[in-house]
């Protein structure tokens, strides 16, 4: 009976899996919500939250270590990240790039920053190396693209002087207003 059932049904497997991408219900969970149980809990706590603050405090004052942990980290959280205090080269240009790599590797050797610190500072470095390569690159199209405008203007005034010293040489001369019949 059951490998009839599983032959009727191709989206599950042998032992009786939904296979990926298939299942009973393809809706799936409506997205945001929440299960009930939760929600009941924290109905429940909600309406009990001055008085569980006020043990949690009472607690940690007669000498509870779990309470006394629990009211510190929430008074001062354990920081992130700590400030790194290292002195780095300044980069304007591509070639100073590996004087503060540098300065990295050798802070992460003497105990000054942590390695992954280090990475962190390794990341900025190649962000101000590829910002000084755009900048590069923008000026070096921008430097193009006036000579370009530069060497058109000066073809464009030795074609004139070309094409009046032919005109010159045949004895022809350019009528401004060419005859109707020509036109």
């Amino acid at each position: 009976m059951a490998s009839s059932q599983f032959s009727k049904s191709s989206k599950r497997t042998r032992d009786g899996q939904w296979s990926a991408g298939a299942s009973g219900n393809p809706a799936g969970r409506p997205v945001g919500s929440r299960n009930k149980s939760t929600l009941l809990l924290e109905e429940l706590l909600h309406s009990q939250q001055e008085a569980l603050v006020q043990k949690t405090i009472d607690l940690a004052l007669e000498g509870d270590p779990v309470a006394l942990r629990l009211c510190l980290e929430r008074l001062y959280p354990a920081p992130k990240e700590r400030r790194i205090d290292l002195a780095l080269p300044e980069i304007r240009e591509i070639s100073q790039a590996p004087a503060a790599l540098s300065t990295i590797l050798s802070g992460i050797g003497e105990g000054n920053i942590t390695p992954g610190e280090g990475a962190v500072l390794a990341q900025i470095v190649e962000v101000q190396v590829r910002v000084s390569e755009a900048q590069a690159a923008e000026k070096s199209r921008q430097e193009l693209g006036q000579q370009s405008r530069e060497m058109e203007a000066d073809l464009k005034s030795k074609l004139s002087l070309v094409e009046t010293d032919e005109l010159a040489d045949f004895d022809i001369e350019l009528d401004p207003d060419p005859p109707e019949e020509n036109r």
